[in-house]
């Protein structure tokens, strides 16, 4: 047990020794009190338009990810999904960090492509961490994803050079470092005390008084004789031949000392003439002070005492080597028993050392410092497990939604300020910014309309907003992104707008490009939840979004009476301006110099459609409308007043004339199951062109 617990003890001295160091350089050098593993700065320098990393160095969600750049340039420092930094940097040049080794060495990749001036960074609302102005560092709680971080030039403009660390933010961190340095101290410790703790005396050989002896003293031979009476069958102990009379302290208890004989200790002879003095009887001496108790006595001559390789007594058997242990005895000892006949001292009896008390006491040592090694072994592999961050389980291609809440808000209010002001100033160059095709066509073509009818300006639209906007933000996993928008119209109460605003790259601001006026009549479905259209959701429809534009546009043509008349349900509006071209047909033609009038619409472009929480689905279609007029041959025509004067004005046309319409259509086709028709939410014109033959 010796050899098995000073090795037990070498082992835990040894773990004990790294824990602690290992906890005391993490605690103190590489995290401190801010839970915070940093990389040092290193010098990133691109002749491109940024420093990006790749996605597989974020490879892990969970802790916090801190990045803090300096430069001689204002510099920005943004994290962002890959697919949006993907499509903003697409074919620019700029700088991959593809590897890292730690404590700060990075492999880079320099990708080659166009240099220009690229959007603002800090212009953009897809970051989902971005610095503030004036600071060039970000905190991120790292999510789950392709994510990567971006250094750039905060006005977009190429050749990059930042000094740029890496900070890891990990929870509680600090405290497992000295978890694991308390927790090496005490195996350290533990260790230490299995390798020099010494065995425990038993409490009635602590009680004695040890004799000191001098250095050139000897130690008594303990010489077992017979004893000369016949009443006396136990060997004598006699300390001396000189003194027969003196027992020796470890003689068992019982015996008597040995009288001295003529033939044992002959008289001396002196030369003296005197006689020589009589010599009183001997009397039998005390043996030495006892100063141990006769149980220690029998407890010190037992064998389970002795030590291993100790000397034996030249009246003992040679001691068992260290393999025989398990086939030891130890004397245990009874003194309260009677002894056998003829001895009063303590009853003894020979059991198994495993059995003995001394070896019980040592397993049970060796058995509690195993327990306490296991369980610290448990402890250190729970804490180390739940520190490691886990990884990303996102494999697939990246999607999002197209805006957040507050994003989308914030788009809409500044469509609100821009739109106000590009309407009274009529600058078609800032609404622009604003807004994309179809609405950006209608909006130019009501300018040109404007400054030919209100030259002075006193008819310029009034300020309005959007008011209380729901936002409809599908998931996409390429640009371009597409939300959709139900609101409230500030300067008509009777209607609300619905719309749709565009991204067409990660570079580009949000424009809106369709929009129509519903009446709040007319039952609208729901933005909230809504989703891009797949294979599936296609197939459950009552029809395709592009048969469908072909059937409206056949069913405006030929009017109320036309057979694909039965598909729909049309809206007021849309009742409204049916009756209004065929009121302006029979006008036309009843002009002596018209000799006709046709009326065709035409669809324009890839209708957009989204899918709604109930399954149908939400379609915006543009249609083309050319109201053509024939004249009357040796006739001519012109415009001398209306709306179309400010595209023709005063021209003569002996052919024809035309007025070149664009409508924006917004509509809800019904699932198959339904069995209803197709139901037209609004439909809403505007001239954008005139002329003639």
């Amino acid at each position: 047990m010796r050899f098995a617990r000073i090795t037990l003890g070498l082992l835990l001295t040894l773990a004990g020794l790294v824990a602690t160091v290992a906890g005391a350089v993490a605690a103190f050098w590489l995290v401190g009190p801010d839970n915070t593993i940093s990389t040092p700065g290193r010098e990133f320098a691109s002749s491109g338009l940024a420093v990006v990393t790749a996605p597989t160095l974020l490879d892990r969600h969970g802790p916090t990810l801190h990045v803090e750049a300096s430069g001689d340039k204002p510099l920005f420092v943004g994290i962002a999904q890959d697919l949006d930094v993907r499509d903003y940097l697409a074919g620019s040049a700029h700088t991959r960090l593809t590897r890292f080794e730690p404590p700060g060495t990075f492999g880079t990749q320099d990708l080659r492509g166009r240099s220009g001036k690229l959007t603002p960074p800090g212009q953009l609302d897809w970051w989902v961490a971005q610095s503030a102005s004036g600071s060039q560092s970000v905190s991120w709680p790292m999510q789950d994803g392709r994510y990567e971080v971006v250094v750039m030039n905060a006005d977009g403009t190429p050749a990059v050079g930042a000094q740029v660390s890496f900070g890891v933010q990990v929870h509680r961190l600090f405290g497992i470092c000295l978890l694991v340095l308390g927790a090496g101290v005490l195996v350290f410790a533990a260790g230490l005390a299995l390798m020099f703790r010494r065995r425990k005396a038993p409490a009635d050989i602590e009680a004695t008084t040890e004799i000191p002896l001098p250095v050139s003293s000897r130690i008594p031979v303990l010489v077992p004789v017979a004893v000369g009476t016949s009443e006396d069958n136990a060997p004598a102990y006699r300390v001396s031949p000189f003194a027969p009379e003196r027992l020796s302290p470890f003689a068992p208890a019982g015996s008597k000392p040995a009288a001295k004989s003529a033939e044992t200790v002959p008289a001396p002879v002196k030369p003296n003439p005197r006689p020589a003095p009589v010599r009183p009887t001997p009397t039998p001496m005390p043996a030495a002070p006892m100063f141990m108790s006769p149980a220690a006595v029998a407890r010190a001559k037992s064998p389970a005492l002795i030590g291993v390789g100790a000397s034996p007594r030249y009246d003992e058997p040679a001691q068992p080597l260290y393999d025989e242990l398990t086939e030891r005895t130890a004397t245990v000892e009874r003194p309260d028993a009677s002894g056998p006949a003829g001895s009063t001292g303590p009853e003894t009896e020979t059991v198994p050392l495993a059995a003995s008390p001394e070896f019980e006491k040592s397993d049970e040592a060796v058995r509690r410092t195993a327990a306490l090694l296991a369980s610290g072994a448990l402890l250190l592999t729970t804490t180390s497990c739940g520190l490691m961050p886990p990884k990303n389980s996102l494999t697939a291609p990246d999607s999002r939604p197209a805006v957040t809440l507050a994003d989308a808000q914030a788009v809409v209010q500044r469509y609100n300020q821009l739109n106000n002001q590009a309407n009274q100033s009529r600058d078609a160059k800032l609404s622009a910014t604003i807004e994309g095709n179809p609405t950006l066509a209608q909006t130019r073509a009501g300018f040109v309309i404007g400054r030919k009818l209100d030259a002075a300006g006193k008819d310029v639209s009034k300020p309005f907003s959007y008011t209380d906007p729901e936002i409809g933000a599908p998931q996409f996993a390429s640009y371009p992104m597409r939300f959709v928008v139900s609101s409230g119209v500030s300067n008509a109460p009777g209607n609300r707008q619905l719309g749709v605003w565009q991204r067409e790259n990660a570079g580009s601001p949000w424009l809106l490009t369709h929009s129509v006026y519903p009446p709040k009549g007319v039952e609208l479905p729901p933005v909230d939840g809504m989703r891009t259209p797949e294979k599936s959701d296609l197939s459950k429809l009552q029809s395709q979004p592009a048969t469908v534009a072909k059937d409206l546009a056949t069913y405006l043509t030929g009017g109320p009476n036309a057979p694909q008349s039965k598909l729909f349900t049309p809206s007021p509006g849309l009742t409204s301006f049916l009756k209004l071209r065929a009121t302006s047909k029979a006008g036309d033609t009843a002009e002596p110099y018209i000799a006709s009038v046709t009326d065709a619409f035409l669809p324009s472009g890839e209708p957009l459609t989204f899918i709604t929480s109930s399954g149908d689905a939400l379609v915006f279609l543009t249609l083309t409308e050319q109201y053509l007029q024939r004249v009357e041959p040796g006739s001519n025509a012109y415009w001398t007043s209306g709306e179309a004067t400010a595209f023709s004005s005063m021209v003569k046309y002996t052919q024809s004339l035309h007025q070149d319409y664009l409508h924006q259509v917004a509509l809800v086709i019904p699932a198959k199951s339904s069995g209803e028709a197709v139901r037209v939410l609004s439909i809403d014109p505007q001239l954008v062109g005139a002329g003639g033959q």
